[in-house]
């Protein structure tokens, strides 16, 4: 089982896998019906590659929902296997998605290696942590619904519960504005080395759907535009909000441009403000990533509107005024209900403690403690180690450096600065150099099972999890 529940007990008795179960729900479970409809499919069709014998004997898939009791974790589950019934029992329905992802993994187990029996006994289980991530560029090349529902449905296997999904960049923007119909019309494409015309973007019925998708899988869709930096593709279709008025493109190569928004002019603002509240609308969940890295001060410092801003503020530098800056978005996003994240550059100078820090830079050591300096919570995604782009073998294909399953399995909350503060954490895939679904997934598994363990269970060894994982895989 990966990743591997807080207590298992387990008899040596065994029940036999049936043709039929059987079901029991109760009337309060209506929202994890498509969880049990994909998990009778997955049953159905993992028969039909079977030749184990089956019980004729029905048996009891019996689902209960949990008391709420406070000093238990909400999402708590417990999945009890006997002569003819299993049940699951429930606090959420989180609880009881997470319960039948485990009951999977028996089953194909079973199927496999255990002649179609399973072993009696029971499971205990809860997440250590409530923030279970996965990242997703779609600016640096573009996927589509289909790919990011397959992406969906992994993450949902293995109990990752928040999809960081990266919308705009440099290269391109990828989701329809009704107010601001060039966001499609021209930051969406982009004319690549070859002089060929590359893009593509999400129209609000597509984000919708991808959305309700997420929520059957109890997923919750993290969108991320970038401010101030990394906005070439945005000024290309507003060069108004640039310091200098100019002619942008969206660009074809990869790196850290000079280009930025202007922090100084109040139109910018008052377009974010726009833009944003039409997004919050859009994308219901708590949170609303607002990027806020690599984002170079060349332009500020030659811009006079970015230069009067700074005096009138009383600011001392540049990286002070990103700060002033991340601080007017968090006010507009609070208005809208929502909760702020945004890379670990924040932290180069004073925000509002409201705002979520995402820690990315090297091993996120020095970034936890000015986590802890301002009192913000954070969330942990050390390049050097959960980077999925990175690759995965010194003879791998992938971008920068290498981490290894070994290396993302190292990840220990505990080890760094404010532990308590820490609310989860995800792995990154940047997609430079990834250019079809393909590429995308063997970047992808197993080190996403690997991080997926350690903000669920990080009690387990690496020496187990590989015996683990490669039962699971032979």
């Amino acid at each position: 089982m990966i990743p591997y529940p807080a207590e298992v007990h387990f008899r040596q008795d065994r029940i036999l896998l049936p043709q039929e179960f059987k079901l029991s729900l109760p009337q309060s479970a209506s929202e994890v019906d498509y969880a049990v409809a994909r998990f009778l499919n997955f049953y159905e069709e993992l028969k039909r590659g079977n030749t184990a014998p089956l019980c004729i004997a029905e048996v009891s898939l019996r689902f209960v929902q949990m008391q709420r009791i406070a000093a238990s974790h909400k999402d708590m589950h417990l999945i009890s296997i006997e002569p003819q019934e299993i049940t699951i029992s429930a606090k959420s329905d989180d609880g009881f998605r997470y319960a039948l992802a485990t009951l999977k993994q028996l089953i194909r187990a079973a199927f496999k290696n255990h002649s179609g029996k399973l072993y009696c006994g029971r499971i205990i289980d809860y997440p250590a942590y409530g923030y279970r991530g996965l990242h997703l560029d779609e600016s640096r090349h573009f996927f589509g619904s289909n790919t990011v529902k397959d992406y969906l449905d992994y993450m949902a296997d293995y109990k990752l519960n928040y999809l960081h999904w990266h919308l705009s960049d440099d290269q391109g923007w990828r989701v329809e504005s009704k107010r601001f119909p060039l966001l499609s019309e021209i930051s969406a494409w982009r004319t690549e080395a070859d002089g060929s015309f590359y893009g593509g973007f999400y129209t609000q019925e597509s984000i919708k759907d991808i959305i309700r998708y997420a929520s059957r899988l109890g997923i919750t869709i993290v969108p991320e535009f970038d401010f101030p930096g990394h906005s070439l593709a945005l000024l290309a279709a507003y060069p108004q909000l640039a310091c200098k008025e100019d002619i942008y493109q969206a660009t074809h190569e990869w790196g850290i441009f000079e280009d930025i928004l202007c922090a100084g002019k109040d139109s910018t603002l008052s377009f974010l403000r726009e833009l944003l509240e039409e997004y919050s609308e859009l994308f219901p969940g708590e949170y609303f990533h607002i990027g806020g890295d690599e984002a170079p001060k060349t332009r500020w410092a030659e811009c006079p509107d970015c230069n009067i801003r700074l005096n009138r503020l009383g600011l001392k530098d540049f990286e002070s005024l990103q700060g002033w800056f991340t601080n007017e978005l968090n006010k507009i996003l609070k208005a809208c209900g929502k909760e702020v994240i945004a890379w670990d550059e924040v932290l180069d100078s004073p925000i509002d403690s409201s705002v979520i820090a995402m820690l990315w830079r090297g091993d996120a050591q020095d970034s936890a403690l000015l986590a802890q300096q301002y009192g913000v919570r954070y969330i942990l995604c050390p390049n050097k180690i959960s980077y999925l782009d990175w690759r995965y073998s010194e003879d791998s294909a992938g971008a920068h450096g290498i981490s290894t399953l070994e290396n993302v399995y190292s990840i220990c909350p505990q080890s760094y600065a404010a532990p308590e503060l820490c609310l989860g954490l995800q792995a990154n895939l940047w997609t430079e150099y990834i250019h079809n679904p393909q590429e995308l997934f063997k970047m992808l598994h197993p080190r996403a099972v690997a991080l997926a363990e350690r903000a669920w269970n990080p009690g387990m060894s690496f020496h187990f999890f590989q015996e683990r994982l490669v039962e699971m895989e032979g």
